[in-house]
């Protein structure tokens, strides 16, 4: 009886232990599938992802793919800084293409850029070509157009010592009381008679007051006013030097009189924005004294012709500004296509 009752307990844990045993293989088949196929799935990204990364051919690698996913050439920054932006050569040539570009300058352009970072490329450009990477009266020129309507005269740009335009005696009923005999070149003097006459039909005078200098003349000016005890750079900003003055052209006039009271004056109100259609510019504007050399002379006109007048009036340009962009690459242009 009692080894019956011991057989059957040691059954029951056989039993039992069977059940366990097949429960837990059920388990263990379970877990070990789900884990195959999520070790398979992760094999098929990877592999997708590892496939995107580098196209065949390309010579690409994953940092030089863009937000598209592709590897594109024009992510290449061959040749630019560390900074990945580009260097001051570089950068210039941007702008190249642009007329007044004179690739013999490039050195000028780059360092001329390097001491005025803030400036942009086309201004730098500009600046250069008028010659202001060099102080004022250096790195001069001797003027050969002397006798064009359109001659440059600064203080990178002289006349010959021997230099004497055509000229024409201004009618003294032009003049303002009290100057001189005053005379200029032919163009200049019909055009000023034109504007003097549609002014006074307003009710306004408009009178020279300073008109053609002599180099000489000139010379004399500019060195009494230094023994007077002014300074060469004060002295500068008002009075050019002998042969660097546009009055010796014949082109340039002083209307009214030669001091800022004239801007009280309802005829410079008027020739302010109306000189342009006679020819005539505000020669030495406000606010462009570091291209100019000279401070502001609103009395100061200079005749240019009608239409390259009004181009300078509606750009608020200088005239050096002007010359070098458009004039310049003009007669370059020109010289080349008269080369055999």
């Amino acid at each position: 009886m009692k080894k019956n009752n011991v057989r059957r307990k040691i059954r029951n844990i056989m039993i039992l232990n069977v059940v366990l045993i097949v429960v837990l293989a059920v388990v263990a088949g379970l877990y070990f599938k789900n884990k195959n196929k999520a070790d398979l799935n992760g094999d098929a990204k990877l592999s997708d992802r590892s496939a995107g990364d580098t196209l065949p051919d390309s010579g690409g690698n994953p940092d030089d793919i863009g937000e598209s996913g592709e590897y594109s050439q024009d992510d290449d920054t061959t040749g630019e800084d560390a900074g990945g932006e580009l260097t001051e050569t570089q950068e210039l040539a941007l702008y190249s293409d642009l007329p007044y570009f004179v690739e013999d300058y490039t050195e000028r352009y780059v360092e001329y850029k390097k001491r005025n970072p803030d400036l942009p490329y086309d201004k730098v450009i500009t600046y250069v070509n008028i010659g202001l990477d060099y102080d004022f009266y250096e790195n001069v020129s001797i003027i050969e157009n002397c006798n064009d309507i359109t001659v440059l005269v600064n203080k990178y740009n002289k006349l010959p010592d021997d230099f004497e335009p055509e000229l024409v005696q201004v009618d003294q009923s032009l003049c303002a009381p009290g100057v001189a005999p005053q005379y200029l070149r032919e163009e200049a003097y019909k055009a000023f008679v034109k504007m003097h006459d549609d002014a006074k039909q307003l009710g306004l005078n408009i009178t020279a007051y300073g008109t053609y200098r002599s180099i000489q003349t000139q010379h004399w000016i500019w060195n009494n006013a230094v023994n007077s005890g002014r300074t060469v750079e004060d002295v500068d900003s008002l009075n050019a030097r002998g042969g660097h003055s546009e009055h010796h052209t014949g082109l340039a006039i002083d209307v009214i009189k030669n001091n800022y009271s004239v801007e009280e004056t309802e005829e410079f109100k008027w020739y302010r924005e109306n000189a342009h259609k006679y020819g005539f510019i505000i020669r030495y504007p406000k606010g462009k004294e570091h291209i100019t050399g000279y401070k502001y002379e609103p009395w100061h006109l200079r005749y240019v012709g009608p239409e390259i007048a009004a181009e300078i009036y509606e750009k608020g340009i200088t005239f050096d500004e002007y010359y070098v962009q458009f004039l310049q690459p003009a007669k370059n242009k020109q010289v080349i296509n008269q080369t055999p």
